[in-house]
């Protein structure tokens, strides 16, 4: 046999953070099928024992009914996944484990690079001196290689060093004879920037800092230069091309969030350890030239909390949906399974949530003062400020209740009030009382509107139904890892990777997310421009179309990509037009993925438009552009064109923890919960807020100035020992 091409699986690894010595054990979930919904039992699974120091698989640790810890002395144990090699070979359908034996009849040598990147302070400052990157270059050894993250603006620029995680090739063992590389991630510390001159406090107008952010990082941590760029003190301004209408970092004074149009808060300078980037892999011959390739993405990302759990829209449903666009082909039988594991994706998220809260509810007769759905309307679309639901007419235990409805609906068949239920995507800007209680619920998407499933979704829950109805089986899933089964490339985990490496464990294209800002992967979809990421605003073009830079894309192919949302009077008797808004990419360029390499007619807006325009009534110019390939072509690996490493985190806050603290609004609610430790009452249900310091059954609202609850000094400081692991729903130790 010969070797035809090179595949590395997973095409995306996520790796999760922590700074305890040993990694976290490979585990997966067991549901229990008595109880489809309840959050399954976790279970170890067989686990490599890595010597670092050599790079040598010293052992095994058997699969076992018994959970691992996922923390060891007050710390968190980091998850390392394995990045492995596949040959498609001329005498075999499916890809094959690349072993040593294969390379040597080839007469062919391995050879790895890591390049990795965290661009969240260049995203904001735009100075390409922010950007901070690492780059192994090639190497062959089995020793472990650190990613160092460089950047111009650091202290002593050619010596100081962000240490952003490893790599390492893993030697030759006949036991586990395919190749391998893991990907070891940082530690998920505070890092900052060296004090500013007076003189420069009173230029920025630095103000004092907030009681609840008092922490600076330590000295040997204070790794930007303040002198020589202008991270510390940084002020959004321009709302046009901001990461979403808000800074997403840690500031001086009050929170940027709140108050961007006003007076934005001046940045105080932090960063972290977390990015994303690519391994990529070459066999060479003997005079060093290489014959076959291949790549992967790599992230590194917090921990999930709620392990147990899974999302109602993960980056997987996203991914798919490019792959294999918006809806099932009409002779594909959709599996009841895969309708049913959304329907308990939104279940084991709403588990998470306060509903009466997020709703708007007064709490033991205190009004909600949290960022949710219903105040975002207010603020944003000058919408009468009122509850989502009837005032105290829901609870977490009772929309569980409706859950368990809906998926013992689904098994008999789905009716069309199920149907009805859902929110399509051009009604996320649906702000009428029906719009607002359609499903998922109290949850924003990527366009900060309210959350919508993907198409591809909604079509399964539509067909699975019907097939339901009609006593149709379930067909196979087809896993096999064939060159041409792409979907089974995405969806492959590893065999010795715990669940939360895999894109099935990552939020969806929500706002922005946690693991990954995705709405970077969508901004290139046209050559020759480049749009900001949460809209349709040209902020990069090639010469050929700089005369588009600063104007609004407004259709692709004939897909409108702006809406107008409809917003209720005060008193419910009309339905006003409200200011327009960009859609969500992820479904508005659904069918656009299948006409890559094709050109399409854009519509632009005529003039410069700073503001968002409706289609309707605005002069456009249109021009043909070529739509990417979102895949390297033949795998399920996004191409390097679409983004550059560091670029696919970008938009999230630096540093991460800021989005703990900042996310009172608990869209990510199965990997940052909200609701924990819960119990029916006599009024619904009782628990505790997540970030509470102490357990008592009695929620506490989000507030930044309430002592009770975790703050940004705690976080930057001692992430690792106050957040708690949920395991089935409770605190675990």
């Amino acid at each position: 046999m010969s070797i035809v091409s090179l595949r590395i699986l997973p095409p995306m690894a996520i790796a999760r953070m922590g700074s305890a010595s040993e990694c976290l054990d490979n585990y997966t979930l067991k549901p229990d099928p008595a109880r489809p919904l309840e959050l399954p039992a976790i279970t170890r699974e067989r686990t490599l024992i890595i010597d670092t120091k050599t790079g040598a698989i010293v052992g095994e640790k058997p699969a076992s009914d018994e959970r691992p810890l996922f923390k060891h002395e007050g710390k968190i144990r980091p998850l390392a996944p394995f990045l492995e090699v596949f040959a498609e070979v001329s005498d075999h359908k499916e890809l094959q484990p690349l072993t040593r034996d294969m390379l040597t009849a080839a007469g062919l040598t391995p050879r790895w690079r890591a390049r990795f990147g965290n661009d969240k302070l260049y995203r904001r400052t735009n100075d390409r001196n922010d950007r901070i990157l690492a780059d192994t270059d090639w190497f062959s050894d089995h020793q472990q290689h650190a990613l160092l993250g460089q950047c111009a603006n650091f202290v002593k620029p050619e010596q100081t060093r962000l240490p952003m995680g490893s790599v390492q090739f893993l030697q030759d063992d006949p036991r586990y004879p395919q190749l391998r590389l893991r990907f070891m991630p940082g530690t998920g510390e505070v890092y900052g920037a060296t004090p500013l001159t007076e003189q420069q406090k009173h230029t920025l107008k630095i103000p004092p800092v907030d009681a609840n952010s008092n922490w600076d990082a330590p000295p040997d941590r204070q790794l930007y230069d303040s002198q020589r760029g202008t991270w510390h003190g940084y002020r959004d301004s321009d709302q046009t091309i901001n990461t979403l209408s808000q800074g997403l970092y840690s500031a001086y004074g009050k929170v940027p969030f709140f108050n961007f149009t006003e007076d934005p808060e001046p940045s105080r300078g932090f960063l972290d350890n977390a990015g994303d980037g690519e391994v990529l892999f070459e066999l060479i011959d003997a005079q060093g030239v290489a014959q076959f390739s291949a790549r992967a993405r790599i992230c590194a990302a917090p921990p999930i909390f709620a392990p147990d759990a899974q999302f109602v829209r993960r980056l997987s449903d996203d991914l798919i949906q490019v792959l294999e666009g918006p809806a099932h082909t009409p002779a594909e039988q959709v599996r009841l399974a895969d309708a049913q594991e959304i329907v308990r994706g939104a279940f084991q998220t709403v588990q998470f949530m306060n509903i009466a809260v997020l709703n708007g509810d007064t709490v033991r007769g205190r009004p909600n003062r949290a960022d949710t759905m219903g105040a975002d309307d207010a603020a944003d679309f000058n919408r009468p400020l009122a509850p989502i639901m009837a005032p105290h007419a829901v609870d977490t235990v009772a929309i569980l209740d409706l859950h368990r409805q809906l998926y013992a609906t689904l098994a008999a068949g789905s009716p069309a009030w199920f149907n009805r239920l859902m929110r399509q995507p051009d009604e996320t800007g649906d702000l009428t009382d029906h719009g607002r209680r359609k499903m998922p619920a109290l949850m924003s998407g990527a366009d900060t509107n309210y959350l919508a499933l993907t198409h591809r979704q909604i079509d399964t829950l539509k067909r699975a139904g019907e097939n339901a109805m009609f006593g149709a089986e379930d067909a196979p899933s087809s896993e096999a890892l064939t060159p041409r089964n792409r979907t089974a490339q995405l969806m492959y985990r590893g065999e010795f990777n715990p669940l939360a490496t895999s894109v099935a464990s990552s939020v969806g294209n929500c706002c922005p997310g946690l693991e990954l800002d995705f709405r970077s992967a969508w901004r290139r979809v046209l050559k020759g421009i480049t749009l900001v990421e949460h809209n349709n605003f040209v902020v990069q073009a090639d010469p050929e179309f700089a005369h588009l830079l600063q104007h609004r894309l407004l259709s692709i192919d004939g897909k409108v990509t702006v809406a107008i949302p409809k917003v209720p009077t005060a008193d419910n008797s009309a339905v006003n037009a409200g200011d327009p808004f960009t859609k969500e990419w992820s479904n508005t360029l659904a069918g656009i993925w299948q006409k890559a390499g094709q050109k399409v007619v854009c519509e632009f807006t005529k003039e410069i438009a700073h503001d968002e325009v409706p289609i309707k009534n605005t002069p456009t110019l249109s021009v043909e552009l070529e739509v990417r390939d979102f895949f390297e072509p033949n795998t399920a690996v996004i191409a390097a064109a679409m983004a550059e490493p560091g670029e696919l985190t970008r938009g999230l806050c630096s540093p991460w923890q800021n989005d703990f603290r900042e996310c009172v609004c608990y869209y990510w609610a199965s990997s940052r919960p909200d609701y924990v430790n819960l119990e029916p009452a006599a009024s619904g249900s009782k628990g505790d807020n997540w970030m509470s310091k102490t357990r008592d059954g009695q929620y506490v609202m989000d507030d930044y100035q309430d002592s009770r609850l975790i703050d940004y000094a705690d976080l930057f400081s001692s992430w690792e020992r106050i957040l708690r692991f949920q395991i089935n729903g409770r605190d675990a130790e």
